[in-house]
Formats: C-alpha cells, sequence, structure tokens
C-alpha cells in the first residue's frame, strides 16, 4: 500500500507481490488495474473528483516504479494504452520515438500482466486465502 493517499487512473495497474500470485501463476508478482484493486480493503474508486490531469511517465521500456512507497507501472506503450492518449500526445510520442508505431514494434512489459479475468481471479483468491 503507498504510503499516502495516491490516485490512479482506473487501468493503471499496481505490482501485487503475493504467495497467491506465486501459486496462481507460478510468478510472485503481477501487475494489476487499479479498478480490480477496488475489491480489496483501503482502496476505492474516488467520484468526488470532477476533474483530472494525467501525468504519464515514460521510459526506454516499460518499468516498475515506486509511487508513495507502492510499486507501480510506467506509462506501458501497448497499442491499447496508446491509442487512449490524446491525439497531441500521441503526436508527441511518434515525433520522440517512432519505433513505438512501427509495424514490428512489441511493448514488452516489466512484470507478468494476466489476463482481466486472471486479475480477478487473483483479488478474489486474496480473499479467500488463509
Amino acid at each position: 500500500m503507498p504510503r499516502r493517499d495516491l490516485l490512479v487512473s482506473r487501468q493503471h495497474r499496481m505490482l501485487l507481490t503475493s504467495a497467491v500470485s506465486a501459486r496462481l501463476f507460478g510468478r510472485g508478482e503481477a501487475l494489476v488495474s487499479a479498478i480490480r484493486l477496488t475489491a480489496l480493503p483501503g482502496v476505492h474508486v474516488d467520484d468526488s473528483l470532477e476533474e483530472v490531469a494525467y501525468f504519464h511517465i515514460l521510459f526506454d521500456r516499460h518499468e516498475v516504479i515506486r509511487a508513495e512507497g507502492a510499486a507501480s507501472e510506467s506509462l506501458f506503450t501497448g497499442p491499447e494504452a496508446l491509442k487512449s492518449l490524446p491525439l497531441a500526445a500521441r503526436r508527441e510520442l511518434e515525433a520522440l520515438f517512432p519505433a513505438l508505431f512501427s509495424m514490428g514494434y512489441r511493448a514488452r512489459s516489466a512484470a507478468f500482466i494476466p489476463s482481466g479475468r486472471d486479475q480477478q481471479r487473483l483479488v478474489d483468491q486474496h480473499f479467500a486465502a488463509p
């Protein structure tokens, strides 16, 4: 958990490290979308916000970084993430990192990213874990 309140988008992934992940996937760490984590104590959607501004951190490759002490991800440059960016941001990225938009480019994650269904299973199993 972060040291202080931390606001991230619903699709932003946090690194979950647990024995449950190791048992389910053979990997002790998994990147899980924030919206899936709302089932856990202390994690919720803040519906009081009227406006948000997103700040993306981009490295030469996808990285696990610390945000308020919690392990989180940098911008993952997969096709869905790139499509979700505003046009001006996509154009800037294309000018700075043209390889991201080439036909042969394939984003590689810094840690295991389970499917949405498996992320949900992982969170559900945390409630069932002894």
